[in-house]
């Protein structure tokens, strides 16, 4: 996911993909299979919300692990606060050196805050940008795929000793920088997203992209009648029985929903909301 090395970008397609084989059935299931994830795990709902917050501790293991982060700290508690539906948001350091130290986004524009004071003249953070528009997209998965246009079941499979079923979402069939790729691991019998393997094109490092990495999601639990994975786990490459190997771990203390005000991850009054438009990661 974060290395360099050739400048093929990773494919996790299947030949049937590949050869763009038609095939409505397999598409209405698809779609119909992450529709019902997202009404089992009530993310039908997060619309009555603008904003939520995640407290918690991110682990980076080893030395993929060491060179991959994208923080300026270890695994010292931090509070994320996202905006629902966009990529503003900000990290909070909440021990440690950098405590009260504050990295956000807002418009894709980075700023940092110190000692209270807001600063935007800095230089942009790459691996701090893309860690909070990952981050985001990833708490909000299901929704995000759900407004993509491809849609493909892939068959049945097994993940940790339970039966699974599988999605492929994406823009389109073909292997492109232009967008992601994604399979989602959708419990049989939990009917959740419990895991996903998928590329990542817009990562800050170049000609990383060969790579691809799986996140899976357990220790579900119920906030508002919406179930957030409590232990988001990422592995190099395909999803596998075992998180004990990972590149890194996210684990949630505590989730609200509606927290804070949109003003406090928006402190630019005079910048204009984008949305969620991506935006390629810039220098300032």
């Amino acid at each position: 996911m974060f290395f360099l090395a050739s400048c093929k970008i990773a494919d996790i397609r299947t030949p049937e993909i590949k050869n763009n084989v038609e095939d409505v059935n397999s598409e209405n299931r698809a779609k119909a299979l992450l529709k019902d994830a997202i009404t089992k795990q009530g993310l039908n709902k997060v619309s009555q919300y603008k904003t939520y917050e995640v407290v918690g501790s991110d682990h980076w293991k080893g030395l993929l692990g060491k060179i991959a982060n994208i923080w300026n700290w270890k695994k010292e508690k931090v509070a994320m606060r996202f905006a629902l539906g966009d990529f503003d948001g900000q990290i909070e350091v909440l021990e440690g050196k950098k405590k009260g130290h504050i990295f956000g986004i807002q418009s894709w524009d980075y700023y940092e805050i110190k000692d209270g004071v807001y600063n935007t003249d800095v230089k942009d953070d790459k691996r701090i940008i893309f860690g909070l528009g990952a981050y985001h997209y990833y708490f909000e998965l299901a929704n995000r795929l759900n407004n993509a246009t491809f849609f493909r079941y892939i068959g049945e499979d097994e993940l940790a000793n339970k039966p699974m079923e599988k999605v492929f979402v994406s823009w389109g069939n073909e292997r492109t920088k232009a967008y992601d790729q994604y399979i989602l691991w959708i419990g049989k019998e939990s009917g959740k997203i419990e895991a996903a393997t998928h590329t990542v094109r817009d990562t800050y490092l170049p000609m990383s992209g060969f790579l691809y990495s799986s996140i899976r999601f357990e220790d579900f639990r119920v906030i508002n009648g919406i179930s957030i994975p409590f232990k988001q786990t990422v592995q190099l490459k395909k999803t596998k029985n075992q998180t004990k190997r990972y590149i890194h771990q996210f684990t949630i203390e505590t989730f609200k929903w509606d927290a804070f005000s949109l003003d406090k991850i928006r402190p630019n009054k005079n910048l204009q909301i984008i949305g969620d438009e991506k935006m390629a990661l810039k220098q300032k």
